[in-house]
């Protein structure tokens, strides 16, 4: 069991990291979290070794709750509205967080220092048995992949607004329609 203070850093980590992230996006300074959690950066560094380490402790929870979230839904009776339902979760939990959003993004691609968060892997496992369940019902196009779905989120969830994103959700389901 870790120390009292070495706790209460590390929540306050955590806390001062959150807030910097939402505002300043992934790029947002570690050692302005170390400052505004009142350590330094030697005990950021301690607790945290890496940027990818800080991000996965402060929004990596919320990622996971997407499987079992999937999961009840894949037995629903009607697999597409389960997938409508799932992808609307997905863009609400992305476009509530910029630093999550952010981080998501930059972990589906192969040149980032974040490629190795699970976040992309999580999400597309979850999805594959909706996807699945709404193709062999013929209500979504056969030929779209569980990548490609995930790409198609990723994107939507960069749109200026959670409205907008709303609205880009909408066309992309009413595209895919069998």
């Amino acid at each position: 069991m870790p120390r009292r203070d070495a706790q209460r850093n590390y929540e306050r980590l955590l806390t001062e990291g959150e807030v910097a992230f939402d505002r300043d996006g992934v790029g947002a300074s570690l050692d302005d979290i170390a400052k505004a959690a009142s350590v330094g950066n030697a005990t950021l560094y301690r607790h945290f070794p890496s940027r990818a380490a800080i991000l996965e402790a402060i929004y990596g929870e919320r990622v996971r709750t997407l499987p079992a979230v999937a999961a009840s839904l894949v037995t629903d009776g009607d697999p597409g509205a389960a997938l409508v339902t799932w992808l609307r979760t997905v863009i609400s939990l992305l476009n509530g967080s910029r630093g999550l959003r952010e981080a998501f993004e930059a972990a589906t691609m192969a040149d980032s220092e974040l490629r190795h968060i699970e976040w992309p892997q999580i999400v597309r496992a979850a999805a594959k048995p909706l996807l699945a369940n709404a193709q062999a019902a013929g209500v979504i196009r056969p030929d779209l992949t569980t990548a490609e779905l995930i790409t198609l989120l990723t994107a939507i969830a960069k749109a200026a607004t959670p409205a907008d994103a709303k609205r880009c959700l909408t066309l992309l389901i009413d595209g895919l329609g069998a």
